[in-house]
């Protein structure tokens, strides 16, 4: 090898390994930063809160309780204050609060949002002559003697005397009332037609007369108008009845928007067992603001798409009193617990029942609560480790990859040793010729 072609292979291996050592410098950079982010990793794992399970002890507590013979009173509170005197010597050291449930009778405001309301006509069954179904016997008389009806021509007419009080009023309902000694009888046609007709007998047997039978048939008539919502009818409010007078007045007094209403313009209906009241405005209005005639709703039913509709009922409801007072607690019986309780309000002493309660509501809250924290702090942990895994995989590629740069610069420092010494003899041989 030449002095030329060695030096020039010095000057690229020289290169080379300036490469090498600045890669390694790039690969230790880089797992610097890697211990950084995992470090970081390190200090947000110990930020993170165990989650501690509730302990139902911390949701139990001493309750006390009295009857007073008309109520269930339970004291939810009890403080220790500066004793309090009363005209008669009575030494209140405590301040109690207690509460009870109390039944009210009172109003209740709702909306049905799919009232589907329709103002309908109503109409009343009538009884009136079925002309369709008629017959004529002409010169009828009676023979009080053998109780039986004939004609001129000594023709037997059978004839059926109407006993039933209901057929007897359908028949006065429709060809009006009886005269004195007349009763309702009734002949069947050949065709099955069943025909009635009042008449007197005595007054047949001094005299033949004809006699016209007509059917009786029902008939609707139009009484008025009223609305339905859905399937049930909504009728008016009736004053005179005990139980809607009741329910009505205290749905006046509890809500304005019924104190001027008119009694002919309150209608009820019954909803699911209930029975609900509302307005005749609130009815109309209903029926004017459908969605059906908009060409979005052409297709639906004119009692769909309505707005909702504001309606009443009256109910017992059962409400909370909670009432302060100055008390007198005894523990006689020296366990720590209260063994009966005198009121400032109350003349009489009471004796207390004293239970443990749990509140189980708030401590299913609190369990809810520490699953949430549980499954969160899960998952933060799971994040971490995967990330730190991540970490840890690239820090073995760079530490291999490192290594691998460590061989090759050993390589090239004795190849570098190895061209070194040829460049030191081929020195030495061109320029030791003169010495």
């Amino acid at each position: 090898m030449g002095m030329a072609a060695s030096q020039a292979r010095y000057l690229g291996l020289t290169a080379r390994k300036t490469n090498v050592e600045y890669e390694g410098q790039q690969i230790n950079q880089a797992r610097t930063a890697l211990g950084n982010q995992s470090a970081a990793l390190w200090n947000q794992m110990l930020g993170l809160t165990i989650p501690t399970v509730p302990s139902i002890t911390d949701f139990t507590e001493l309750q006390y309780s009295f009857n007073d013979g008309i109520a269930n009173y339970t004291i939810s509170d009890i403080q220790s204050v500066p004793t309090v005197t009363d005209e008669d010597g009575n030494a209140y050291n405590k301040l109690v609060t207690y509460y009870f449930y109390e039944d009210v009778y009172k109003g209740v405001e709702t909306t049905n949002s799919n009232p589907q309301v329709q103002a309908v006509n109503t109409y009343e069954t009538k009884y009136v002559p079925d002309t369709d179904h008629t017959q004529t016997f002409n010169s009828v008389q009676y023979d009080t003697t053998s109780d039986k009806f004939t004609l001129s021509d000594g023709t037997e007419l059978t004839l059926s005397k109407v006993t039933d009080p209901g057929m007897i009023n359908r028949y006065v309902e429709a060809n009006g009332e009886l005269e004195d000694g007349q009763s309702v009888y009734s002949y069947t046609d050949a065709d099955g037609n069943v025909m009635y007709c009042a008449l007197n007998p005595t007054e047949l047997a001094t005299a033949a007369a004809d006699l016209t039978f007509n059917g009786i048939k029902e008939d609707k008539v139009v009484t008025g108008s009223t609305y339905m919502l859905g399937n049930s009818i909504a009728e008016k409010y009736d004053p005179t009845d005990p139980r809607q007078q009741v329910e009505v007045d205290q749905l006046r007094y509890d809500f304005d928007a019924l104190k001027d209403v008119p009694n002919d313009e309150i209608y009820k209906y019954t909803r699911y067992g209930q029975t609900f009241y509302t307005t005749k405005a609130e009815l109309d209005d209903c029926i004017a603001k459908t969605k059906h005639e908009e060409p979005e709703y052409a297709l639906s039913s004119k009692i769909d798409f309505q707005p909702a509709l504001t309606q009443y009922y009256a109910t017992t409801l059962s409400e909370k009193v909670e009432n302060t007072d100055y008390a007198i607690m005894d523990d006689a019986s020296g366990s720590g617990r209260y063994a009966n309780i005198k009121l400032q309000n109350m003349s009489t002493k009471f004796n207390l029942k004293a239970e443990e309660t749990t509140n189980q509501a708030a401590y299913n809250d609190a369990m809810n609560q520490y699953n949430y924290d549980l499954t969160k702090y899960e998952k933060q942990m799971s994040d971490i480790n995967a990330k730190t895994s991540l970490i840890q995989e690239q820090d073995r590629t760079l530490e291999l990859r490192l290594k691998q740069l460590e061989t090759e610069q050993k390589a090239l420092v004795t190849e570098m040793d190895a061209v070194k010494g040829v460049l030191q003899k081929n020195v030495e041989s061109t320029f030791g010729t003169f010495k």
